[in-house]
This record gives C-alpha cells, sequence and structure tokens, in this order.
C-alpha cells in the first residue's frame, strides 16, 4: 500500500471513489471544473491524499490548508471527503491515508487539523477517535444547493 497525494492525472480514480460516497450524487463536474478545483487546492498550500494498492485508487481524502489570522496567523487545516473502497474498509487503509494527511497539515505549519462527519454511526466515531481526532466542537453548516 502506497500513501502519497494524488496527481492530476489520477483526479478521474477521485472522482469513481466519491460516486461511492454514502450521499446523493451531485453532477459530474467537467474537466476544466476538475481541474481548476484541484489547482486551487494546491495552490493554498493543501493537498488531496490517495491510498494506492499497485495500481489502484482504494481511498482518499482532501487537505485544505486555510489563511488564518489567529494563532501567530499559522493556518488550519480541514479534512474532507474521506473515503475508502469497501474492500478495503477496516484494514488500515484510512488510519493510514489520515496519518498522511495529519502530517502533511503539520508539515504546513498548521495550528490544527480538522474534520467533520455527518455520520451518526458510532463506528465511524470511533474510527476517527482511533485515528487520533477529539470530538471537541459543534459543527453548523448552511448548504447552498448540494
Amino acid at each position: 500500500m502506497e500513501i502519497r497525494q494524488v496527481q492530476l492525472a489520477e483526479l478521474d480514480g477521485i472522482l469513481h471513489l466519491l460516486d461511492q460516497y454514502n450521499r446523493p450524487r451531485s453532477p459530474r463536474p467537467t474537466d476544466v471544473e476538475v481541474r481548476t478545483a484541484y489547482s486551487s487546492i494546491l495552490q493554498s498550500g493543501g493537498c488531496v491524499v490517495g491510498a494506492f494498492e499497485e495500481i489502484s485508487l482504494v481511498g482518499t481524502c482532501t487537505v485544505n490548508v486555510c489563511a488564518n489570522l489567529s494563532w501567530s496567523c499559522r493556518p488550519y487545516a480541514i479534512i474532507e471527503n474521506v473515503i475508502v473502497v469497501k474492500s478495503y474498509r477496516n484494514q488500515g487503509v484510512g488510519k493510514a491515508i489520515l496519518q498522511y494527511a495529519k502530517a502533511f497539515a503539520q508539515r504546513a505549519d498548521c495550528y490544527k487539523v480538522s474534520l467533520m462527519t455527518g455520520s451518526k454511526d458510532p463506528a465511524t466515531h470511533k474510527f476517527y477517535e482511533s485515528s487520533g481526532f477529539t470530538p471537541s466542537k459543534y459543527g453548523f453548516q448552511v448548504r447552498f444547493n448540494a
């Protein structure tokens, strides 16, 4: 298993994993939209993480690095879209992806890295806690056409 940053040519694999996400499907973005979003993630200091078994992408998450005025202007990171192919779950893939993401955020001098989950499944919460995340705040959101 190799955990590394996903390259532009590998983004189609990310889109296939997103289709497995437990949520209503959104329209598939155009190639231009995908390249623009990927470029924006990289330009802000973030990355798209991939877990590869030989040549197959079996897991992913996105690390967004956000500029910040507090904490001596150190940025913070948000992890989004943690997804592992069903047949690879409970084998350490998700933990390895999150370990990579946390180390990436630390190298980017982030003062924290956080994530949110919409899952109400206690097993999901236990997974994040066993990966080093602490439930510490309430999350609130406003969605726009999503």
